[in-house]
């Protein structure tokens, strides 16, 4: 009897062994974990971002990434993080057959270590893939062509991967392939993996942290240790940076609700949003009364000037940011503009605005606005901003003459705002309007540090704003810095420059155009010229992959009833988070000679009509950016130790 029982036990133990592995048995799938610095497509399990055309000859497209990279050695991973930060990697499954993989379950309990758990889990999300059919125009060489392009996450909490919560029907279950995104001839599913390391201390202890990812499909499961070093320190809960992405009528069209999701997926990715369009009901009266309706937009707007929207009242329970305002509010101020769009207050045209009438219905507008706002936002917290969009990208001296017409009435009846321009303004402009404006958002195309930066030295807060790349004149078309089928670490360069530059921060225009349609094209512009300007005639379209899109609608995709970020926000918030490394270091050092040294490691001389053709403007390895943040973060630990060795 002993004996049948030793060999039950024995086969038992085998069967064990054999269910459960570290993903590297290949038989009918496999799991491996890739950094979340690349995208993967889905079809080839080939790295998208080792397209690129100044990587070709390093062999980056023979590497198996699958079996081995910069984060995982084929065994385990590693991750560094600071406290206040995120940190994130991406788990692969393959499927070795022509089957549909079904009832996927995807585990990742909290990290462990140093005698205690973190009380924050991860968060997981489903990559959804958009097929680019051509590349984007105007980038012949440097897009990473066409194929199928991860982006779009969709939080796990709309996924149904546990078949014992389905009563009915699946919608949405957790399928490989998938079953809505219909990939063709899918072969990975690829998951995006955040954790959030939580700012308190006593929350995170600097040290050593563990956890095990696992994948369990019919009864057999595959798992992944994954190990975490959390540095002695953190980056601040605050967003000091303020970059944006400005989309005028974006969040005012929006339902409360939606209006507060989003609000706060961005606050959690540590961006910020810029809507010039949230104006009250104003009545002006036949002897120049001004009545504005104040009640509507305080009740809509007043929780994100306190910052209660971002904490667990409304239900962001952590994060980025928690307990803080939005850190920019542009004000609804406007003037007549090129488009024929009317003013905030109308005062009419511009041969008419400066009559002593209108202008003092404008100023009485500034003094109530004024008045108003001062009990609802705390400047030192929320930088007031005033941008007119009637002068947008305005290149005539009519233009100027009215930037510097309005830029000094705000200066004097509204001191604490920022009067902000827009575009690549020439030298001749700049003479012009320099004495008036506060702020400046520098189109990429024009930005010259040497030229430009005396007006940064004279207080003009600069900000780094368009494309990241320029193949040649044509890429200034536009206002955006994100682009589907670019390299990712683009959208990581723009926060660096700005440090190279030491420019103020960064805009970019667009979060979700066409955030609808892009889960299933991504060409968020496309339009045909009808007649074109001489410097237009190198193209008769436009044709660009995920311009300004990067947030995702709800009620697109089936059970996805929120709204949902996308690689490049990650990727964005990446750059935010190693800012504020670089600046962490400096106060440190008390100079900014070792992050500089680091930096320019990276970032070379991009923008600017000297870049204009010039690809190799900063390094396009992630590899090499995941190592430079590790060494930042390592010198922020050690220079914090010796300097509390030495009080």
């Amino acid at each position: 009897m002993n004996k049948y029982f030793i060999l039950i036990c024995v086969a038992i133990i085998i069967n064990s062994c054999k269910s459960l592995d570290s993903g590297k048995n290949k038989n009918g799938w496999d799991i491996s974990v890739i950094p979340s610095s690349v995208r993967m497509d889905p079809t080839s399990s080939e790295i998208i971002d080792h397209r690129f055309l100044l990587l070709k000859g390093q062999n980056k497209e023979k590497e198996d990434f699958l079996q081995q990279n910069h984060i995982f050695d084929g065994e385990i991973v590693a991750l560094h993080a600071a406290r206040g930060e995120y940190i994130s990697f991406q788990l692969v499954i393959t499927n070795n057959t022509s089957k549909t993989l079904d009832n996927i379950r995807i585990d990742m309990p909290p990290f462990s270590g140093n005698n205690a758990q973190f009380k924050i889990s991860p968060e997981l999300f489903l990559e959804w893939a958009v097929e680019v059919k051509s590349p984007s125009t105007g980038y012949p060489a440097a897009s990473l062509g066409t194929g199928w392009y991860p982006d779009a996450l969709i939080p796990f909490s709309y996924i149904q991967d546990d078949s014992a919560q389905v009563r009915w029907r699946w919608i949405y279950p957790l399928w490989l392939p998938d079953f809505n995104n219909r990939i063709d001839n899918q072969k990975s599913m690829i998951v995006w993996i955040d954790q959030y390391i939580p700012f308190k201390e006593e929350d995170a202890r600097p040290g050593n942290y563990s956890t095990r990812l696992s994948v369990t499909i019919g009864g057999e499961t595959k798992e992944i240790p994954i190990e975490l070093s959390v540095w002695d320190f953190a980056i601040p809960n605050e967003n000091r940076f303020k970059e944006g992405l400005q989309h005028e009528g974006f969040m005012k069209s929006m339902p409360e609700k939606q209006e507060l999701a989003v609000y706060q997926l961005l606050k959690r990715n540590r961006v910020t949003m810029l809507d010039p369009t949230y104006e009250p009901e104003m009545k002006i009266s036949d002897n120049r009364k001004i009545d504005i309706e104040w009640k509507t937009l305080d009740d809509r707007l007043k929780k994100y000037f306190s910052g209660k929207a971002f904490t667990s009242e409304y239900g962001y329970e952590y994060g980025p940011g928690y307990g803080e305002p939005i850190e920019t509010f542009v004000l609804p101020f406007d003037v007549y503009g090129k488009h024929g769009t009317i003013g905030w207050p109308d005062i009419g045209k511009p041969d008419v605005e400066r009559n002593p009438e209108n202008r003092a219905i404008y100023i009485k507008c500034i003094n109530k606005v004024r008045s108003h706002f001062k009990t609802l936002i705390d400047p030192a917290k929320t930088d007031l901003t005033v941008y007119l969009n009637g002068l947008d990208e305005s290149y005539f001296p009519e233009a100027w003459s009215r930037m510097v017409y309005y830029g000094d009435m705000f200066r004097e009846h509204y001191p604490e705002t920022l009067f902000r321009i827009d575009g690549g303004y020439t030298e001749e402009a700049l003479q012009i309007v320099k004495n008036s404006i506060t702020s400046w958002a520098s189109h990429t195309i024009e930005y010259d540090f040497e030229a430009i930066k005396k007006y940064q030295e004279m207080g003009i807060k600069v900000w780094l704003y368009g494309p990241m790349l320029y193949e040649s004149k044509i890429n200034s078309w536009v206002g955006s810095s994100t682009f589907l089928d670019l390299p990712l670490v683009n959208d990581r360069a723009i926060s660096w420059s700005c440090w190279k530059y030491r420019t103020f921060s960064w805009l970019s225009w667009g979060a979700g155009a066409g955030w609808i349609n892009g889960w299933y094209d991504p060409e968020s512009w496309k339009d045909a010229s009808k007649v074109r300007p001489e410097s237009e005639e190198e193209f008769t379209y436009k044709k660009i992959n995920g311009n300004a899109l990067l947030i995702y609608a709800p009620g697109v995709v089936p059970n996805v009833n929120g709204p949902c970020p996308s690689i490049r926000l990650k990727a964005m918030r990446d750059g935010v988070q190693e800012y504020e490394y670089m600046r962490l270091l400096a106060d440190i050092d008390k100079n900014n000679v070792r992050v500089d040294s680091l930096v320019n490691t990276i970032i070379k001389l991009p923008f600017g009509p000297k870049s204009i053709g010039k690809l190799d403007v900063w390094s396009f390895d992630p590899e090499e950016w995941d190592d430079t943040r590790i060494v930042m973060g390592e010198m922020i630990e050690k220079a914090i130790k010796q300097k509390i060795k030495s009080l």
